[in-house]
């Protein structure tokens, strides 16, 4: 009897036992198998835990809890290497949470053990991409996802999780702080940097190993491009992220990737794999991946003293042009040899050295050499004019594997996706002459605050977030901040009773934030930083208080609740004593905190460590939760406090001075082309000498260079003015002026923009007068350019490229309003995936949209004899006789300029 029964348990026993000698082995397995890497990680962790000692509760109390080997390694593995942001900004239950999510993942998909551990832990373990703010979309995307790839091959599932993203996020222009992938997601909009973002999230998600690559500028336009790489089955291929093609290593960016001059993505941790590195630190490695797109070559730079002897430790900065500068693409020191050496592109650098205050810099044609001999001879304060041709390197087609019948299903399941998106972006809130209409949860009560203009402005620019700032403006719904009966708010109780009659504090406050942040702060975060504190102490001047003390944001970080906490730190501070404190204090390491994502103020307080970008946040929000009015220049990055004795704004810095910084004035004039008034980055860019080399200042959108003459107010120093102008192909005539700004002067300089030369033969062939129905009947192609040129336009309006040439042209809505003549937006059928409205792009009043169902693409191509593959946009000049005297294919920046200036060309 009890053998029988112990033999119909016996199986269950050996089962249970198997199962425990499973676990128990589960829970004993390395994460990291190589002995000697997991001694420098474990190394590594040591010190990080020492360096973060300020925040040690938060991050390591979860260690001592019932953690696994591989969890523990994989935890140290993660602290060893994060940047101080992470540190600083987020607890060790996040990142255990990201670790358990990245297992579960690991043994949930077929494809989960196929991954070799150093590819698993450096491209799906690692929670962060780029410089987002972090979330929980890991945890949301592997659980919205497990079922609907689970059983798919590893190919097909990445190309699943890609239309994922597509069905909740399309492109479009932003600033930029990168939005945290759920957010992204909220808002249904994002540009490239945000899409990858969210694509390569998710694809870690579901355990496929995936990175973020840059071009960080592009060499034959300006602007530069975020996509991902996926590794599956022992390969890395690209995609477009948010834009989902029939295949992998398919996507719009195909073709100008071959034009690229370096393309990067950061490995998070002591990195072995075969790329080149760009950059190797103690914490990550910058990696060149610039093979797996475009034709190579390895140049070495030779720098050399005035005597011609090799210069040790020299910085070498391999510089591209693009946005009116001369980016660089990377930096080096020389070897003992005076030798640096990188990759690139088969176009043209401004290699650029410098050691001690001196430089040298000279171009380099890489189509032809592969070394550079610089000498630092160049020194501070001498002023000429460089002129420089810049060349990118030339486009190579690459055929795609994919037939007709695959682009045709992709392109069908697209124009769902799209639908099911637009469905979802149909629930925010609609503006009309009603008022705000609003839908499922959130109900917007009336407030005495803002009027219903101002009311709809704030809801129409927070979009997906609408429930957020709805539920914070119904907090406020019943108090009035102007006038005699305006709150008082106690987190400063010793602030004087004002009458706020003449200004509307509640929509100032809103106003001070981002269109970005009012579509991702929460109403908690708006809540504490709406102190609305009076004219605090002093009776500060409304528009001082406006600019210094009420906005919670300062530059581009996120917006987190500090002035409370740090109001406790430094109420009885001044200006001086809190600069004095964070000079003390605060230890600043730009390589610490790598991905460049600013950490919070509070956090910079906690951790005691910070780049100095942080660590100038951190002084200005200090000195406005004390009381003390303070902004930052985010044109020039300098600081300002105001001087209630002088009663003015001050320049303060914490480099070493004994006395306020000394400025000048720069008068800008322009006396060109006036239908072509130059634009910040897009035409010129004015740069400060330091340490060696010139820091361009970001004046974008600024309204001090609106129009000229514009005339700066800056330190008093060496710059330089830089100006360019492209030809259609991509070159670039470039001017280079360095003057010196003295100390109490105005020094005036012209903005010379050198015009593009004729160049003869520039024809792309000839097409007839093919019919199609428009507004005003059937009408012919050059019908259209009969009085003047037509520009005729392909384009595929779902797609990054085409959305930006439409966003030039409305821009130029009014000069090519004045030229007259017709614009044809031709949209092939098949790139039909939503109704097109005009109206969203404002474009010119002679802009004719037609969907073309009827071949007039594959026509005109016949005819002209032209070549395309879905590169588009696709963009021609025809005069009457039908001569295509310009052509414009794919991705490029400043396209609606260039077809304005050759239009002006043409007799």
């Amino acid at each position: 009897m009890i053998y029988n029964c112990f033999r119909k348990i016996f199986p269950a026993i050996v089962g249970l036992a198997a199962a425990i000698i499973m676990v128990s082995c589960h829970h004993k397995q390395h994460f990291i198998t190589d002995a000697d890497y997991r001694a420098q990680v474990e190394k590594d962790f040591e010190a990080r835990k020492a360096l973060a000692a300020g925040c040690a509760d938060d991050l390591f109390a979860v260690m001592d809890t019932s953690l696994s080997l591989e969890e523990t390694e994989a935890m140290q593995f993660l602290y060893a290497y994060m940047p101080y942001s992470d540190l600083a900004d987020y607890d060790g239950d996040f990142f255990l949470k990201q670790v358990r999510y990245a297992f579960a993942a690991r043994d949930t998909f077929s494809w989960g053990r196929t991954v070799p551990e150093d590819v698993f832990r450096h491209f799906v373990l690692v929670y962060r991409v780029n410089n987002e703010n972090l979330d929980t979309a890991r945890m949301f995307i592997f659980n919205e996802l497990k079922d609907r790839v689970k059983g798919m091959s590893m190919y097909d599932a990445a190309l699943e999780v890609n239309h994922w993203c597509h069905e909740k996020v399309t492109y479009r222009p932003s600033d930029i702080r990168t939005s945290a992938p759920l957010a992204t997601i909220r808002t249904g909009y994002g540009r490239c940097g945000e899409e990858s973002t969210l694509l390569v999230t998710a694809l870690r998600a579901v355990g496929i190993p995936a990175r973020q690559c840059y071009t960080p500028r592009w060499a034959h336009t300006d602007d530069n491009h975020a996509w991902v790489e996926v590794w599956v089955d022992g390969k890395w291929y690209y995609l477009g992220a948010c834009e989902p093609d029939a295949k992998l290593n398919m996507a719009w960016f195909t073709i100008p990737s071959t034009r690229c001059m370096m393309v990067h993505t950061k490995a998070f941790g002591r990195y072995k794999g075969d790329e080149e590195v760009v950059r190797r630190t103690g914490l990550y490695s910058e990696l060149n991946l610039l093979s797996h797109y475009a034709d190579t070559r390895h140049i070495t730079a030779t720098v050399q003293d005035k005597d011609g002897k090799p210069l040790k430790d020299a910085q070498v900065k391999f510089k591209l042009y693009n946005y009116s500068e001369y980016y660089t693409l990377a930096t080096m020191a020389t070897d003992a040899d005076g030798q640096a050496s990188i990759t690139t592109g088969l176009g043209d650098l401004l290699v650029w050295a410098c050691k001690d205050g001196n430089y040298g810099y000279a171009k380099i044609d890489v189509r032809k050499n592969d070394k550079i001999t610089l000498k630092l001879t160049r020194t501070e304060g001498v002023e000429y004019v460089e002129n420089l041709e810049i060349n990118p390197p030339m486009g190579k087609f690459r055929e795609d594997d994919v037939t007709d019948e695959e682009l045709a299903a992709n392109a069908r399941r697209l124009a769902y996706e799209d639908s099911m998106r637009n469905a979802y972006l149909a629930t925010f809130p609609t503006i009309s002459t009603a008022g705000v209409e609003t839908h499922d949860r959130a109900s917007l009560q009336p407030n005495p605050n803002l009027t219903d203009k101002q009311l709809q402005e704030i809801i129409r620019k927070c979009e997906g977030n609408y429930a957020e700032i709805i539920k914070f403006l119904n907090n406020h719904a019943d108090e009035k901040l102007a006038g005699e009966e305006s709150v008082v708010f106690d987190l400063y109780p010793d602030v004087c009773h004002e009458t706020w009659e003449k200004w509307n504090v509640l929509y100032d406050y809103l106003c001070s934030f981002s269109d970005k942040d009012l579509r991702d702060i929460t109403a908690d975060v708006l809540e504490a930083h709406c102190v609305i504190p009076s004219m605090i102490f002093v009776g500060w001047d409304y528009e001082i208080y406006k600019k210094g003390i009420l906005p919670a944001r300062i530059s581009n970080e996120m917006v987190r609740p500090y002035r409370k906490e740090l109001l406790s730190v430094f109420r009885d501070f001044t200006a001086d004593s809190i600069l004095r404190w964070t000079a003390e204090n605060i230890i600043v390491d730009d390589t610490g905190n790598y991905y460049r994502c600013p950490i919070s103020p509070v956090g910079v307080y906690k951790l005691r460590h910070a780049d100095a970008h942080s660590r100038d946040i951190f002084f200005i929000v200090a000195c406005r939760s004390a009381g003390i009015p303070a902004y930052m220049d985010n044109a020039t990055e300098q600081l300002f406090v105001y001087d209630v004795n002088k009663m003015n704004w001050q320049i303060v810095s914490f480099a070493e001075r004994q006395e306020p910084a000394k400025t000048g004035k720069l008068r800008l004039e322009y006396h060109g082309n006036a239908d072509l008034k130059p634009q910040y980055w897009t035409h010129f860019t004015i740069a400060k000498f330091n340490d060696g080399d010139f820091t361009s200042f970001d004046y974008e959108n600024d309204p001090r260079v609106a129009s000229f003459p514009a005339t700066l107010e800056l330190e008093a120093g060496y710059y330089m003015l830089s100006t360019g102008n492209r030809y259609s192909d991509g070159a670039t005539l470039s001017r280079l002026e360095f003057f010196v700004i003295p100390e109490g002067k105005t020094v005036t300089k012209e903005i010379v923009i050198r015009p593009l030369e004729a160049r003869p033969g520039e024809n792309y062939g000839k097409i007839g007068n093919s019919k199609f129905d428009s507004p005003n009947g059937n009408t012919g192609l050059l019908d259209l350019a009969k009085e003047k040129p037509l520009v005729l336009c392909f384009i595929d309006p779902n797609r990054e490229p085409t959305k930006h040439t439409l966003k030039e042209l409305g821009a130029m809505k009014a000069t090519f309003d004045k030229w007259g003549g017709n614009i044809l937006l031709v949209i092939p059928e098949d790139r039909y995936t939503q109704p097109f409205d005009k109206s969203r792009w404002n474009l010119p009043k002679n802009t004719i949209v037609m969907v073309d169902g009827s071949g007039m693409q594959k026509k005109v191509l016949a005819e002209s004899k032209q070549y395309f593959r879905d590169n588009y946009p696709l963009i021609f000049i025809a005069d009457k006789e039908g001569n295509l005297v310009f052509k414009s294919e794919g991705y490029r920046i400043g396209t609606a300029e260039l077809i304005y200036k050759t239009l002006t060309q043409i007799k």
